[in-house]
């Protein structure tokens, strides 16, 4: 799966002396690694390799190439995600016709003889709860908890959003409480249906 991309980066490549080799070894390092943050986020492969590759793209020429591994990485990351919110803030305005689609597809199975295991349908709908949830948060708590799960370290997370090391345990507490209840608010079939006193 990585010769193909890289080929095709290798295209766009600047050509100052080393750049080269110093651009196809950062990305041989990284794209795997971007690649599972993108899709953690985006839940396409098909998004999260394009939202990879303009990641490496956004990389060429960039003097920050020049800098150590762990500054090059934590850009990367930055850009990989910042990426990726911006095609999600694109897909807000046709959520609803996605859902629509969503559902009609699902009535569909329903009848079909071959229909997919109800197995397969509860988990992507799960996973559909889980990423409505993640979408529910503050920018900053959602990205904590992705490099997190991700299994990036506290240090690395600072570096990658630009925070102070102790932020980074707060953010990801108050990011997990509010995932939590936001999660588990999803899963109410009549939310606020129990508000009410009799």
């Amino acid at each position: 799966m990585e010769e193909r991309p890289l080929r095709a980066m290798r295209d766009e490549v600047g050509t100052r002396p080393g750049s080269r080799e110093r651009f196809t070894g950062v990305f041989r390092e990284r794209y795997r690694e971007l690649y599972g943050l993108g899709y953690r986020l985006l839940g396409d492969h098909g998004e999260a390799e394009d939202v990879v590759q303009e990641t490496f793209l956004k990389l060429d020429g960039h003097p920050v190439l020049e800098r150590p591994d762990e500054e090059v990485a934590a850009f990367l990351r930055r850009v990989c995600l910042n990426t990726a919110y911006n095609r999600l803030r694109g897909r807000r305005r046709t959520t609803a016709r996605l859902e629509r689609a969503g559902r009609a597809e699902r009535a569909e199975d329903e009848t079909d003889a071959q229909a997919t295991p109800l197995l397969d349908v509860l988990r992507a709908e799960q996973q559909q709860a889980v990423r409505r949830a993640l979408a529910s948060l503050p920018e900053r708590q959602r990205a904590c908890l992705l490099l997190r799960h991700a299994g990036y370290s506290y240090a690395e997370i600072a570096a990658t959003l630009d925070l102070a090391v102790g932020s980074v345990g707060v953010l990801l507490a108050r990011g997990e409480r509010a995932f939590r209840e936001a999660y588990l608010d999803s899963d109410d079939p009549d939310p606020g249906a129990h508000d009410a006193l009799p």
